[in-house]
């Protein structure tokens, strides 16, 4: 799984949204430095300003994922992750974070375009996350549903949601009269 998540990440080069200049682009996390910086991020959102996790903000999936940064002159401001279907599993979406300056800027739907652009080139059928049910609608803009019963993680309200590949259109060939 990991050689899938390299070949993912050396296929897919820098991810460009859109031509609208900003201060800040997304690409892949490619160096220990750059992990590390996910890792701070994730510690300022999910432990210091959210307080779901105590201290561990890495877990055994993130050796074989492929990892969305956003990136500012500051350093990494925004952060995703992909990971490969394992076992008869979907492929999975995880530790989507923002810092709180960038959020509403487009961020979070940079960085979940390109994981989402990854998991459609990779033919994955199926990608799925675990929303905070404040950003509901957020990933439902991005094509996810939401599924199953709500649950809490240490007092944040979360849902399940899956996004299925889009169906590739045909192309149609009309006869020349």
């Amino acid at each position: 799984m990991a050689d899938q998540a390299a070949a993912l990440t050396n296929e897919y080069a820098p991810y460009a949204l859109d031509s609208e200049p900003r201060e800040w682009s997304v690409r892949w996390a490619r160096t220990a430095d750059e992990l590390a910086a996910i890792y701070e991020l994730r510690r300022r959102v999910f432990r210091d300003e959210q307080r779901i996790i105590d201290a561990r903000v890495t877990d055994r999936d993130d050796e074989r994922s492929l990892h969305a940064i956003a990136v500012a002159p500051e350093g990494v401001i925004g952060a995703g992750r992909l990971t490969p279907p394992a076992r008869g599993r979907e492929a999975h979406i995880a530790w989507v974070a923002t810092l709180p300056a960038y959020r509403n800027r487009g961020v979070g739907t940079a960085v979940m375009r390109a994981l989402l652009e990854a998991a459609d080139a990779a033919e994955f059928p199926v990608v799925v996350l675990s929303a905070q049910t404040h950003a509901l609608a957020f990933y439902e803009r991005l094509g996810f549903v939401a599924y199953g019963n709500r649950y809490h993680i240490r007092g944040i309200e979360h849902q399940m949601m899956a996004r299925r590949r889009p169906e590739r259109q045909p192309l149609t060939v009309r006869p020349l009269r």
